[in-house]
């Protein structure tokens, strides 16, 4: 009797590793899937935020594109000129969309324009190039996009 006893006991014991090893082999799995996935879901946010930017920006170029020369110029401008006396840009917080739950994504707009030198005698034209300025910020750090437009008068 006493020897089917430590029988019964060692096989419990065995059953209790076997199940130890069996729940950490689990817990592994269950962790690298979980990696596997945050992984996947970081790319996607890299590739809205890409698309964000890029079509934020991409409406700043058709904004350049259809102002009136006579706006342009003008001293309320959207497009500051840049003096080289100054040293700093206006700048203004923008929203660049919404992500899924509705949370808005922000970013600050930088917009100035500088005077291109147009050297023909024959034709004299007055040449700005409209620049924009996108920064952003993707977690703890910050991106710069840009993006400019030549206009010709």
């Amino acid at each position: 009797m006493k020897l089917l006893n430590r029988q019964h006991l060692r096989a419990r014991g065995s059953l209790l590793i076997e199940v130890s090893a069996s729940l950490a082999l689990t817990a592994t799995l269950a962790l690298v899937i979980m990696r596997a996935s945050l992984l996947s879901i970081s790319g996607n946010q890299w590739t809205i935020m890409q698309t964000l930017t890029d079509a934020y920006l991409s409406r700043e170029s058709a904004l350049a594109n259809r102002l009136p020369f006579a706006d342009l110029t003008s001293a309320e401008s959207a497009w500051p000129d840049l003096n080289h006396d100054e040293i700093s840009v206006p700048e203004q917080s923008v929203t660049l969309g919404r992500i899924a739950g509705g949370q808005p994504i922000q970013g600050t707009l930088k917009r100035f324009r500088t005077s291109e030198v147009a050297s023909n005698a024959e034709a004299p034209l007055t040449v700005w190039r409209l620049h924009s300025i996108l920064c952003y910020n993707i977690g703890s750090q910050e991106y710069v996009k840009s993006r400019s437009t030549l206009r010709l008068q």
